[in-house]
């Protein structure tokens, strides 16, 4: 059997010059920092990397980079969604032959189908990828929420191996544990729950907050581990705000502006996403400072 992946990752975002081209020095400079920091894994081309908005020869040169920057270091997880399941497969392929040590998957979501055309979708890819598959359960952005005999479903095929859910549900993330094989890798998709998402059997975190503060994230993570629940609590109480801002209220334009101010590339985000208003930039940069998080986040003078 497999080992199941589990730990903190990052959802990373993808670092574009003014002219819309990606910055492969910026790149590399994150990636070289990411992998001095406690992260377990990151992902590519998730939300927060623009996903939408990313060509597959994109998402292979940014996989390829990592693969020579930071393999062995850190899982690296692509994403693979393409609304055709033929093209998803050719995605799962090509990123897995560029160095992805596992593919996400988001469901299809233009045409809402029933639970067999999801299902049938991620089985097909898992048949032709030869990295293992990760689903991507995204109601906010996708307006379909993955149903618990879908995830049951996907989970018994063998390259199948795990969800990032951030819908929120806690039921449903509970019974995702107990309805899938102890190998499948359930995380917690946004750092706003992280603790409650442990505490109902998610085995990690894949959270916008771990882009900047994954040390924080980690010691949450060892703390409950540990049965430290005191220590874990008061963490999670310091990461919410910091999370939600990051995340609900100034999302990746947010995201990017506090790359910048701390030193590592965040760059433009591609239109129709806009800048980050300046009276935002300054709400959200002190939102972060009355967090006192940065104590923790050493790696970053790596």
């Amino acid at each position: 059997m497999a080992d199941k992946i589990r730990g903190v990752f990052a959802p990373v975002p993808t670092p574009f010059n003014d002219d819309g081209s990606i910055d492969e020095g910026g790149w590399r400079k994150n990636l070289r920092l990411w992998r001095a920091s406690p992260l377990d894994g990151i992902v590519i081309a998730g939300s927060n990397g623009e996903l939408p908005f990313l060509s597959l020869e994109e998402r292979v040169r940014l996989t390829k980079i990592a693969g020579e920057e930071a393999a062995g270091s850190l899982y690296i997880m692509s994403g693979a969604h393409f609304p055709v399941t033929d093209d998803a497969a050719r995605a799962a392929e090509a990123l897995s032959a560029a160095g992805a040590d596992g593919v996400l998957l988001l469901p299809p979501h233009y045409y809402k189908g029933k639970e067999e055309m999801l299902l049938r979708y991620f089985q097909d890819v898992a048949d032709a990828s030869p990295a293992p598959v990760f689903l991507y359960n995204m109601p906010a952005n996708t307006g379909v929420d993955i149903g618990i005999d879908v995830i049951r479903e996907a989970a018994k095929h063998p390259n199948i191996r795990g969800i990032k859910d951030t819908s929120g549900d806690m039921t449903k993330l509970g019974y995702t544990v107990l309805c899938t094989p102890e190998s499948f890798s359930t995380f917690g998709g946004t750092g706003n729950w992280f603790l409650a998402a442990l505490s109902m059997g998610a085995c990690g975190g894949t959270m916008a907050i771990s882009i900047l503060f994954p040390r924080s994230c980690k010691m949450l993570y060892e703390a409950f581990l540990a049965g430290r629940m005191e220590e874990a609590a008061a963490l999670q109480k310091r990461l919410l705000p910091v999370s939600d801002a990051i995340t609900r209220r100034f999302g990746v334009p947010g995201l990017k502006h506090a790359l910048e101010a701390y030193g590592m590339a965040g760059g433009r985000c591609r239109k129709p996403l806009l800048p980050l208003p300046k009276k935002d930039a300054e709400t959200l940069m002190s939102v972060i400072k009355a967090s006192g998080l940065d104590e923790y986040e050493t790696w970053r003078k790596a």
